[in-house]
């Protein structure tokens, strides 16, 4: 029986009220977005159709309408009092978005029981046709990177399984095989990211050079890495196409560039950024360890840890709307994740042994006290990372 993740239920939910809203399913590859819709449709009573706009011209202005107007036809034919239409990776489709809002409008005035599911991998481009075009008409359900009780429930993952291999429903079952998860990873994740997803929001001029700073940012993932550096490393390109290579990564929900906080706004956009994957297999495609070598390794494990800590947090961040962030002081003491919701903060630092030394988080703590709604050590002496898994972060505000 395939695993039923959370959202199932809503779009359940939302789908049973009378019909008000487009929803709008979103998130990035691999986390069961089509399956789920799938579920979804397998469990109604209601007719329903099903779409993929992936293989589409994306200059095609007539694929909406016509889908469209066949569901009406059937509707009509059939005597349906309501219907449900399904399309998925809508944002393939050029100007989607006003075609959408066209033929629900048209179906409003009418009085017509459609309702419309729509699914994308683009977070991008979605929100941007969601806030030009269809204002007030939509809500969305986010789906992200599977959780360690997900992984677990559904696969029987251990917690150093998720720390070193990261939440890929479809790469579960090859875990055991670490040649063919690095080419299935590369293959089916990475490289249509790369070399189709990012191509729909920008034209990118070097694409060889978005790889490359995709590869080192995952690399260096949990710690701080100047712009200026990463180009001096890679030896090509300038710092300000780095940046925005980095901020369309960031979009793609692969790697997150962190700024440090800081009590003013100018100062953080400005600071050195800490890389963070939003997953950690993006990091372990490159990794030089193996899992049973990275395991065995401390200081490596210790690495692997906070990374994966970072992960569930950036994450979370799209999922729960804060913002994250790290701190660290001109003394180089450092609190690993700052989470920054309003003018609400919490406080993570990840220990990976009893002998880490926690000053920086102490003195965050101190500095931002009154400011600071929960501070937290994941790890030995403090929060196991299996219960740090397991908390809904958006509680700790």
């Amino acid at each position: 029986m395939l695993y039923k993740r959370l959202h199932l239920a809503i779009l359940h939910k939302r789908m049973a009220e009378p019909r008000k809203r487009i929803q709008i399913v979103m998130g990035p590859r691999q986390v069961g977005k089509s399956t789920m819709v799938g579920q979804f449709a397998s469990d109604l009573k209601v007719p329903c159709d099903i779409f993929a706009a992936d293989a589409v011209n994306r200059y095609d202005n007539s694929w909406i309408p016509n889908r469209w107007q066949e569901e009406r036809i059937k509707m009509d034919l059939r005597q349906e009092k309501e219907r449900i239409l399904v399309i998925d990776e809508i944002q393939k489709i050029e100007n989607w978005s006003e075609q959408v809002k066209k033929e629900w409008d048209s179906d409003t005035r009418d009085g017509r029981n459609l309702k419309v599911i729509l699914l994308g991998s683009s977070r991008v481009l979605l929100q941007k046709g969601l806030e030009e075009s269809l204002a007030g008409r939509f809500e969305t359900i986010k789906m992200g990177y599977w959780d360690w009780t997900e992984m677990r429930d559904a696969f029987g993952f251990s917690i150093d399984q998720y720390v070193y291999f990261g939440g890929f429903p479809g790469l579960a079952d090859t875990v055991s095989d670490e040649n063919r998860w690095h080419n299935l990873i590369e293959d089916s994740i990475i490289s249509p990211i790369l070399a189709r997803d990012i191509v729909e929001i920008e034209e990118i001029r070097n694409s060889a050079l978005l790889r490359q700073v995709f590869e080192l940012a995952c690399i260096e993932s949990a710690k701080e890495l100047s712009l200026t550096k990463m180009q001096s490393s890679l030896n090509k390109g300038t710092v300000p196409t780095i940046k925005t290579y980095l901020n369309i990564l960031d979009q793609t929900m692969t790697v997150k560039p962190l700024q440090k906080y800081a009590p003013s706004a100018i100062r953080e956009k400005n600071s050195i950024p800490k890389m963070q994957v939003y997953n950690s297999g993006f990091r372990n495609r490159y990794a030089q360890f193996s899992f049973d070598q990275a395991r065995t390794n401390p200081t490596e494990w210790g690495r692997q840890v906070e990374s994966s800590v970072g992960a569930h947090l950036a994450n979370h961040s799209i999922l729960d709307g804060f913002e994250l962030l790290y701190w660290r002081n001109e003394r180089k003491q450092e609190c690993d994740y700052v989470l920054k919701k309003g003018q609400k903060l919490v406080a993570i630092e990840v220990k990976s042994s009893r002998a880490d030394n926690t000053s920086g988080f102490e003195e965050f703590k101190k500095l931002y006290s009154d400011k600071i709604s929960t501070a937290l050590i994941v790890g030995p002496e403090g929060l196991p990372l299996e219960d740090f898994f397991g908390l809904k972060i958006s509680d700790l505000f």
